[in-house]
Formats: C-alpha cells, sequence, structure tokens
C-alpha cells in the first residue's frame, strides 16, 4: 500500500490543537520545550491557553502549526508508521521537508519565524488583501485578474486549491475591482481572507530579497522521502531543489490541486495536523481512497488498523 503524509498549512490553526497527544506523549512535550526555548515563546501557552485571534498571528501559526505536525511526524515515526510521499499545503511544506530529514527542526522553526517577519515587513508597507473565491473556473478567474491589473495594482491567483476553488491576492484597488466583476459571474462565493496566506506573486519580492540573504545559514540537506513541490507539483529528493522549492514558493502561485492530482497513485491519505480541509479535499477528488486526520491517539489507533486491513487483502 502507498502511503502519503500530507501536511496542512495555515488556516487549518485552532487553540487546543495537538493537547490530547501533548498530555499523553513524552515525545510531543519534548517538542513543545524545544520550541519554547528555540523562539523564546510558551508554545504550551500559546497553542492551548491562548485566543484564535492570537494564535492566527503569522508569527505564533506558522510555528505553532510546524511543531504541532513534526511532533506528530515523530510519534507516528517512532511507531513505525511512514509514508511514500509527503506534500505540504502551502507552509506546510516546512514540515513536510523536515519529515523528509531535508531540514532540522530548529531549522524549520527559524525559517518559519524569519518569513514571518520579512513578510510583516512587507505587509507594513504595501496595502494588499486576499479573497477566496469558489465557484469559477481558472481561466474564467485569470481573465478577471488580467482585466482588473494595471502596472501599479495588480491581482493573481495566489493558491489553485481545486478546479472552482482558488484564493486571489493583489494590491487592494485590484482585488476590490475584482470582487466586482466576479459577482456577475453565476454561481460566485467569496470571502475575504488574511494576508496570512501568503500573496505567492511579484508583490513578495522583498521578502525573497530577505530570505535569501537568511538561507546560506540554514542546513538543507538531501531528502530521505520524495517530497511533491507545492509550486510545481514535481518530486524534489536534492538538497538544491529544497532550496529552489521554499524560495518559488514565496512569490509563485501554490498548486495544491496539481499535487492532488499527481498523488493519484496513493492508496492511503494522512493528515498529519490540525484541520480537516486536506483531507476533504482528497475525499472530493478521490472519494474511493482511505484518508484520515492524526491528532490524537484513537487516530493513531485507527490508522494503525487501515494498515494492517489493507496489508492483509493484498
Amino acid at each position: 500500500m502507498k502511503v502519503c503524509f500530507l501536511f496542512p498549512g495555515y488556516g487549518s490553526q485552532f487553540v487546543g490543537m495537538g493537547k490530547e497527544l501533548y498530555d499523553e506523549s513524552r515525545v510531543v512535550q519534548e517538542y513543545f520545550e524545544q520550541a519554547s526555548h528555540c523562539l523564546d515563546n510558551n508554545f504550551v501557552k500559546l497553542c492551548f491557553a491562548s485566543s484564535d485571534a492570537e494564535l492566527s498571528k503569522m508569527e505564533n501559526a506558522f510555528p505553532s502549526l510546524f511543531l504541532v505536525s513534526a511532533s506528530i511526524f515523530s510519534l507516528l515515526k517512532e511507531e513505525g508508521i511512514t509514508p511514500d510521499v509527503i506534500a505540504g499545503y502551502n507552509d506546510g511544506e516546512y514540515a513536510a521537508l523536515f519529515a523528509a530529514q531535508g531540514l532540522s527542526f530548529p531549522d524549520g522553526l527559524y525559517m518559519l519565524s524569519k518569513y514571518a517577519t520579512f513578510y510583516q515587513e512587507l505587509l507594513d508597507g504595501v496595502d494588499v488583501q486576499l479573497i477566496h473565491i469558489f465557484g469559477l473556473s481558472s481561466s474564467v478567474l485569470q481573465k478577471i485578474c488580467t482585466q482588473v491589473s494595471t502596472k501599479e495594482h495588480c491581482a493573481d491567483i495566489a493558491i489553485f486549491i481545486d478546479k472552482s476553488n482558488f484564493i486571489v491576492s493583489g494590491h487592494t484597488q485590484a482585488i476590490k475591482a475584482l470582487y466586482d466583476l466576479a459577482l456577475q459571474e453565476e454561481g460566485v462565493k467569496m470571502e475575504y481572507v488574511d494576508t496570512a496566506f501568503g500573496l505567492h506573486s511579484e508583490i513578495m519580492e522583498p521578502v525573497v530579497n530577505s530570505f535569501k540573504i537568511y538561507l546560506p545559514k540554514v542546513d538543507l540537506k538531501d531528502l530521505s522521502i520524495p517530497v511533491m513541490s507545492g509550486v510545481d507539483a514535481k518530486v524534489i529528493k536534492k538538497s538544491e531543489q529544497v532550496t529552489d522549492a521554499v524560495v518559488r514558493a514565496l512569490h509563485e502561485p501554490i498548486q495544491w490541486k496539481k499535487v492532488v492530482d499527481k498523488l493519484k497513485a496513493c492508496d492511503l491519505f494522512v493528515a498529519i495536523g490540525p484541520g480537516q480541509t486536506l483531507v476533504d479535499l482528497i475525499k472530493e477528488r478521490y472519494p474511493d481512497k482511505l484518508s484520515i486526520v492524526i491528532n490524537n491517539r484513537a487516530d493513531i489507533d485507527k490508522l494503525k488498523s487501515l494498515i494492517e486491513e489493507k496489508t492483509m487483502t493484498e
């Protein structure tokens, strides 16, 4: 049986994520202690006893999601459960690279912390917005983006989630114009979302430049498990490919639909960390495939049973 591990990104965080496993697992507790020491932040308090607003801040959400996903993966690995291929949604790709031994746990925390810092510096100086759009094809949406974009104000598809499910980013003036045009299309639904999902466009160039200066300080390695890159759905294995994928993900659109399409050979999809979204997308695309979200001990036991049952029937 071919197993794929999926790591969620920003938007899946919630207060209490990982609490059950933290309470019973020394492995998970050690990761929380290490993260708190690395970034001088009390992640026990942040993840279990803060507010949705506090946890949703980029500087908190990015490392917290990485921490929870990395600790759950390590717990599964300790129990002998490993994947054949890995994919991370948006900033979840850092946890995917950690799982594939492409970067260390502290390096993952520091990279995400730097990303949040550089990105916030950019946001303080530009007027941008993100909008989640349902019900349009990519061709129609791209046409609208082109219509509303000028040399000074642009709108681009930032994340291709599914065939009619997208996040669009851009300057506020262009996004408002896009909203008005898209509203004229039949069946469209829209909602503004947090800029923490990422612009994934040329507006991010200052962040890319700052990140490139920082990257040589990080020890990126060849991967022990293939990872599907979010920007082009290609398998990456070498350290130079890891570096390229991390940088490109800052200013190029995330092609999650292509990633899911490329994973059709997998039999079992395991979402490592909070949120149901990734599994829901898998179920919609592959209704006959096995899928599960890992958040507690019962989920781990169920995953073991699924693997055993599948193995026995083959």
